[in-house]
C-alpha cells in the first residue's frame, strides 16, 4: 500500500513511526497483494504443476511440499526474522554436509573391511 498509494518519498519520510508500522504490516499480512499472498499463490501454483506431473514417481510425489517453492521464505514461521531464518538455514545446511560426509566415510569404511575379510587387500 504504501508504494502502491503514491506516497512520494517525502510524504514517506514524514509519516510518524506508528503509522509507518501499521501501514507495513497491513502491506504483509493483510493486503491481498501483499507479499505473503502472492508467495502462498505462486507456491501452490508450483505445487500443483509438480505434482500433476506424470513422470514423478510416488515417493517424490509424497516428498514434495509447498515449502519447497517458497524462495523468499515468508510462508513459514512468522515469528523469526529473516536473519534467524537464514542463520538456521545454515545449520541445517552444515548439519546434512557432516551428516553426508559421515555417511560416505561409513560406506568406504564398509567396502574396505568387505574386501579384507573376503581376502582381497
Amino acid at each position: 500500500m504504501v508504494n502502491k498509494r503514491g506516497l512520494s518519498p517525502e510524504e514517506y519520510f514524514n509519516l510518524e513511526p506508528e503509522v509507518l508500522n501499521m501501514l507495513m504490516i497491513y502491506d504483509t499480512f493483510i493486503e491481498p497483494s501483499g507479499t505473503q499472498i502472492e508467495m502462498m499463490k505462486h507456491a501452490y501454483q508450483c505445487y500443483y504443476t509438480t505434482i500433476s506431473n506424470g513422470n514423478l514417481t510416488p515417493e517424490a510425489r509424497k516428498s514434495i511440499k509447498i515449502a519447497d517453492f517458497d524462495f523468499l521464505d515468508v510462508l513459514g514461521d512468522s515469528t523469526k526474522t529473516t536473519a534467524d531464518k537464514e542463520q538456521e538455514r545454515k545449520e541445517k545446511s552444515k548439519d546434512k554436509q557432516s551428516s553426508d560426509i559421515k555417511s560416505i566415510g561409513e560406506l568406504i569404511k564398509s567396502q574396505v573391511l568387505g574386501k579384507k575379510q573376503n581376502g582381497k587387500e
